[in-house]
């Protein structure tokens, strides 16, 4: 009897310049505050590089000012056979006063359609946080599924919760790279830990997803770590019955 697939999902949450530029403007983008600046200058290509030689089409997780800024760079990892989804305007907090939700959702939506050619169809709260309105909001614009969510190890269906033929595909802290190495934490400690999960999970035949960043303080970005990320990615491609799947592909297995 074949054993059944162990779904994998490499996600990516390109947050670059604007996490900086939501606290200071465009020229006060040096020293400690240039940190998003790394993602385009060697942090993209070095992680989506690694992909690319695994042979990985991840989900890429694009807020739209990150887009709009980045438009020729995000339609070519399209190209490259990566998944965009969205990843709100340029990381607000959903459920912040004042903020209207849906008009930042639509605006979102319509940057990343026209930048890749068609329109995206999963979803990732930038800080991880909806209000009771925003599944509403995205199954009124098409959108499959979510990512956004913590608290299962499969996914599972969101019409209770207002995502009408919506897919929730979770994810968990442990697997984020930016809980870890915010902690300051060593690549080596990272990849332990994340051995360990793994295994865990694997056995279980839960949904395994990493959330990784390419930026150099909070992400995986630089070397060492890449390095190491290449080692974890070999190993676990290496598992018997695991199959690395873009979000948008595990949503439509579990809506099939």
């Amino acid at each position: 009897m074949t054993k059944p697939i162990v779904p994998v999902a490499v996600t990516v949450n390109l947050q670059g310049k604007t996490v900086e530029l939501t606290q200071a403007r465009e020229d006060a983008l040096f020293g400690r505050a240039s940190y998003g600046k790394y993602a385009y200058a060697v942090g993209c290509e070095r992680l989506f590089g690694l992909f690319d030689r695994h042979g990985i089409k991840s989900t890429v997780f694009v807020p739209g000012a990150e887009a709009e800024a980045n438009p020729a760079y995000i339609a070519a990892l399209a190209g490259r056979g990566h998944e965009i989804a969205a990843h709100g305007w340029a990381m607000e907090e959903m459920d912040a006063v004042g903020v209207d939700e849906r008009a930042l959702l639509e605006r979102t939506h319509a940057a990343l359609s026209q930048i890749v050619g068609h329109a995206p169809c999963g979803f990732r709260a930038p800080h991880g946080r909806l209000t009771e309105h925003t599944l509403g909001h995205l199954a009124d614009l098409g959108y499959c599924y979510d990512a956004s969510f913590q608290d299962d190890d499969h996914p599972y269906w969101l019409d209770a919760d207002g995502g009408r033929g919506m897919v929730e595909v979770p994810h968990a802290e442990i697997l984020i790279d930016a809980t870890l190495y915010g902690q300051r934490q060593t690549h080596d400690r990272v990849m332990k830990m994340w051995r360990e999960e793994i295994e865990a999970m694997y056995r279980e035949r839960c949904l395994i997803t990493l959330t990784l960043h390419p930026r150099s303080d909070y992400g995986s970005a630089r070397a060492s770590r890449i390095a190491a990320l290449d080692g974890l990615l070999t190993w676990l491609r290496n598992l018997d019955g695991v199959s690395f799947l873009t979000c948008e592909e595990i949503a439509g297995r579990t809506r099939s």
